[in-house]
């Protein structure tokens, strides 16, 4: 590939395309992470993340699995309830469910192209694998 005005002409548009796309879902993300440090108690964050873990680990991987939002924009949230108290596996499960099954897309593609019952045995292991991380960082760290 030869590298030429014209080339770095339209590498510099898709890039500027791309950025419009990502600053917004960025700074919703950041916004919400930072509403999550200076408005929620961290007594609500940790009795909700940390009192049960065999009920909050697989919740935080549900909760990432449900996330509307690209995986870059779960890193910040993750941090604010980490700053709050959440436990390690639960921001291991959240992002992992996050990291597995984030493309809604992907899902209708595959429940399309493979069934409904390939879909759901994946998502049930993805958040029993998910979990059983969750417990492990957890036992590790």
């Amino acid at each position: 590939m030869n590298f030429d005005k014209k080339t770095g002409k339209e590498i510099f548009e898709k890039s500027i395309h791309e950025l419009k796309f990502i600053i917004p879902i960025f700074f919703v993300a950041v916004l919400v992470g930072v509403v999550i440090e200076a408005y929620i108690p961290n007594s609500i964050v940790s009795e909700l993340l940390n009192t049960n873990l065999f009920i909050s680990i697989p919740f935080a991987a549900i909760i990432g699995i449900l996330l509307p939002i690209p995986r870059y924009a779960t890193y910040p949230i993750a941090f604010a309830l980490f700053m709050k108290g959440a436990g390690v596996g639960v921001i291991f499960a959240l992002i992992g469910g996050e990291v597995i099954c984030e493309s809604i897309a992907r899902d209708v593609l595959e429940i399309k192209y493979l069934g409904g019952k390939f879909f759901l045995y994946r998502l049930l292991l993805s958040v029993f694998f998910i979990s059983l991380g969750g417990f492990a960082m957890e036992a590790i760290m």
